[in-house]
């Protein structure tokens, strides 16, 4: 079953067809209230289920400031954005939820996006949510990004590249018994490449996976790179914590040569040992990355509430890795870099992705006519035993 999802994420007879029976009596309205608002129920251990939702998105409006180019890349002009009052709004954004009795995921299939992914068992969040988003500067074709948080898919080079900014379509391609599946696919204004996102969950299964594909339809091979971004908070803080840990199975940690990394030499070394593995060691702004992964999954874990995520994918398709921090605790200029809900410790950023690095010279070849494909999954872990690096491994689907 293939469900098509109206610019405002419903099909129109899903729509018509839930919107008609809410007003006949005041308490289906108050249902109606609480099921879009309420917190996170109880979940049946049998639970499994694919349901249309809606978000709230609270933001700088920068929207007035961002037009296409020739390219049809969406750009930011910032002298006009910076020229306007800075003004706070409330968007709602049609989601999809995604759950079963491991996990409970909110997509935004118009943004490409993993909105939220809360634990059933604790009912708390383990992405990191911006309260108050805001557009940064960015190293990338649409010279922003915005610190929405959550996960997001990114092509085809530098940081966060266009994807970030696009439009996407959304499906659901897949709601029976066995399989609930959500399509997201746009097309990547620079290089034309046909990027979509499958994103599944199964009953027994406790880990929603990303189908990813990228097809290159012209006769000519293209370069480019793919990254997933994850910015997290896990153990439900709403905030990065400090004793929240990075597992990493690689030898050792290398800063990227950057120059406010200066503070990092000294503390690198086994990513099993060194003091960077800890959130609350980062003294500063660092763009982290390591030797080559040995396994293809890292962790990141809470140790305050004995939760975290583990995040699998193949590595012979996705041998890159990178970690963005904010420092901890953030100084408040630095909040205010990616927050306007003062103050805020933040999140802590991990990337994985088909190349080394951000530069040109990093981009990898997709041969005329080719599509990849691969899958990367994701499970929220807890209470896990000592050392963490094995109690991760056994996690390993």
């Amino acid at each position: 079953m293939e469900i098509l999802l109206a610019e405002d994420g419903l099909h129109p007879q899903k729509r018509s067809n839930m919107i008609l029976p809410m007003f006949r009596s005041p308490f289906a309205v108050a249902l109606w209230v609480v099921a879009l608002t309420s917190p996170l129920q109880a979940m049946r251990a049998d639970a499994f289920a694919c349901t249309q939702s809606e978000v709230s998105l609270t933001y700088v409006r920068y929207e007035f400031a961002v037009q296409k180019d020739a390219q049809g890349v969406p750009v930011m002009d910032w002298k006009r954005f910076r020229q306007a009052p800075e003004r706070v709004v409330t968007r709602p954004r049609r989601a999809v939820i995604l759950e079963n009795a491991y996990l409970k995921a909110t997509l935004i299939p118009s943004m490409g996006r993993v909105h939220s992914l809360i634990h059933p068992g604790s009912g708390r969040e383990q992405l990191w949510i911006n309260p108050v988003a805001i557009p940064l500067g960015a190293n990338n074709d649409t010279g922003f990004w915005m610190t929405w948080g959550g996960i997001e898919h990114v092509m085809p080079s530098r940081e966060h590249g266009t994807s970030h900014a696009l439009k996407w379509d959304g499906h659901i391609v897949t709601d029976t018994s066995q399989e609930k599946r959500v399509r997201m696919q746009t097309v990547e204004p620079l290089t034309g490449l046909k990027h979509q996102i499958d994103y599944a969950i199964r009953p027994k299964d406790p880990f929603l996976h990303a189908h990813i594909q990228v097809s290159n339809p012209h006769p000519h091979p293209v370069r480019f790179s793919h990254w997933t971004t994850s910015t997290l908070a896990p153990g439900g803080g709403r905030q990065v914590s400090p004793r929240t840990e990075l597992v990493v199975p690689a030898k050792a940690f290398v800063p990227d040569e950057r120059d406010f990394n200066d503070w990092m030499p000294p503390l690198v070394g086994p990513t099993e040992t060194s003091p960077l593995k800890w959130v609350g060691q980062w003294k500063s702004i660092g763009d982290l990355m390591a030797t080559p992964l040995l396994q293809g999954f890292y962790g990141v874990y809470a140790h305050e509430r004995r939760e975290g995520l583990l995040r699998v994918f193949p590595l012979d398709k996705t041998p890159g890795f990178d970690i963005w921090g904010w420092g901890y605790p953030p100084t408040e200029a630095r909040m205010r870099e990616f927050t306007r809900a003062i103050p805020s410790m933040g999140y802590i950023e991990l990337w994985n992705g088909n190349v080394h690095g951000f530069s040109e010279e990093a981009l990898t070849t997709i041969a005329p006519g080719r599509t990849l494909s691969w899958t990367e999954s994701l499970k929220v872990v807890s209470e896990l035993e000592l050392p963490l690096m094995e109690s991760m491994a056994h996690h390993l689907p």
